[in-house]
């Protein structure tokens, strides 16, 4: 998926629900046992990561760099409080 169908996706809910928690969960455990609050995980962070399997510049090639947005996640993040009500 890429970051601007995510925020397309964002924009449409933000328009007709309005501002809402953002929540991570694993899907196979959704399907499998249903919904419940002890499978969300929390975000710790985004950042951008390039995709660049060697380390360093190279001097002689210019190597191109592909930048991606990386979603951290933990289980163990204490979680907005608004999403437990």
């Amino acid at each position: 998926m890429k970051l601007s169908e995510i925020i397309a996706i964002c924009t449409a809910s933000l328009t007709e629900h309005g501002d809402m928690p953002v929540i991570l969960a694993r899907e196979g455990s959704i399907l499998e046992e249903g919904f419940e609050n002890s499978f969300i995980d929390g975000i710790t962070d985004i950042r951008l990561t390039h995709d660049w399997p060697l380390p360093g510049k190279s001097l002689m090639v210019a190597e191109p760099i592909k930048s991606q947005l990386l979603i951290l996640y933990d289980s163990l993040c204490t979680l907005d409080s608004s999403i437990s009500e």
